[in-house]
């Protein structure tokens, strides 16, 4: 395939967008970025704009409409393919990392609903609008990107392509053992979700039922949050190990050094059955076993390749804790099968296919 100029958008550059951008540079093509912060790896990035605002957005893509080949927008937000289908004519992809369809369920929505809630927080135009009207979506995983399509009578090329890491990020100098289960992701307060109607699709990043249960069991909790502000370390510091935020790579070091990592929560939630999180391929890429509790998808690649267990709770998980050896020969051995160099070729060919 030809050498492409690709503009990546993502506001926040998070590390699925570095994941997809590193083995594309390496490839050949040239690279390049707007985003509200200076992404990780920024090195790998022919150039980077840093914007402020909506406007500098715009203006942003303005400099590239005619450079690019493509656009590959990654949300959330997901309205930068309605201002790139403004300035250019180029095709966009939208990466969908995250959608509120996936977050609670219709019969979730009516009863809260049905019950007082303010606003409907589900289905919402932005979403919408900008996922009819890209010329291709990605989704991290096959379930999630069901939800979309269906709902939303997507018609355009679709391809699913999980956060998978980069090859030459897996750990192999393994740090000092300190056991126990860790949480590396999001982790939301209870008050926060309560506070504000549209949290309610994030019950699933409330942990602080399952850390008081570890806690009353004796089992190590070790939370790598990337949070460190007071009103966390209140509710979590005295029933969980909390970590302090550490840059990419050497937070994978950092995680190696826990028996099991953690995959879904002590309750069931919508978003959890159909996510393919980054923590998965992450905790495969620093030897970490992996324990899903109330997460089917994941499920589905634990089940299949034997890296982990699946439990209905933590006293299940305490009970075959001592599984995480097996575990972890298996996850060694076949975890190669997980670098995004394996699935690149899959983009490029929807590039391809945009491209004509």
């Amino acid at each position: 395939m030809r050498r492409l100029n690709i503009v990546q958008i993502a506001a926040h550059a998070c590390i699925r967008v570095t994941k997809q951008a590193l083995p594309l540079a390496n490839l050949g093509h040239n690279l390049h970025i707007i985003a509200n912060r200076i992404p990780s790896y920024a090195e790998l990035y022919k150039t980077t704009v840093v914007c402020g605002d909506q406007s500098q957005f715009t203006e942003a893509i303005k400099i590239y409409a005619d450079k690019a080949d493509i656009f590959h927008c990654h949300n959330e937000p997901s309205w930068f393919v309605t201002a790139v289908k403004e300035i250019s004519s180029k095709p966009v992809v939208l990466d969908v990392h995250d959608s509120f369809l996936a977050r609670l369920t219709p019969e979730e929505e009516h009863n809260r609903l049905e019950n007082g809630a303010d606003r409907r927080i589900r289905v919402n135009t932005e979403e919408r609008n900008n996922f009819q009207l890209a010329d291709a979506l990605v989704f991290p995983s096959e379930s999630f990107g069901k939800i979309i399509t269906d709902e939303y009578k997507i018609g355009v090329p679709t391809l699913t392509l999980p956060s998978y890491l980069p090859e030459h990020l897996y750990v192999y100098n393994t740090k000092e053992h300190w056991g126990g289960l860790v949480y590396e992701g999001r982790v939301d307060l209870k008050s926060e979700i309560e506070k504000d109607s549209r949290m309610y699709g994030f019950i699933y990043c409330d942990y602080e039922e399952l850390a008081n249960k570890c806690k009353s069991i004796g089992m190590d909790l070790h939370l790598y949050s990337g949070r460190k502000d007071e009103a966390f370390k209140k509710v979590y510091g005295d029933i969980a190990y909390c970590h302090e935020p550490y840059v990419y790579d050497k937070l994978l070091n950092k995680i190696s050094r826990h028996d099991w990592g953690l995959i879904g929560n002590v309750t069931h939630t919508s978003e959890w059955n159909v996510a393919l999180p980054n923590k998965l391929f992450e905790y495969i890429a620093a030897c970490v076993p992996i324990v899903v509790m109330n997460a089917s998808e994941s499920a589905k690649i634990i089940e299949k390749y034997g890296i982990g267990i699946i439990v209905k709770d933590i006293d299940e998980l305490a009970q075959r804790w001592s599984e995480h050896r097996i575990c972890r020969n298996n996850l060694i051995k076949l975890r190669k099968e997980f670098v995004m160099e394996n699935h690149i070729g899959k983009l490029e060919e929807l590039y391809k296919g945009l491209l004509g």
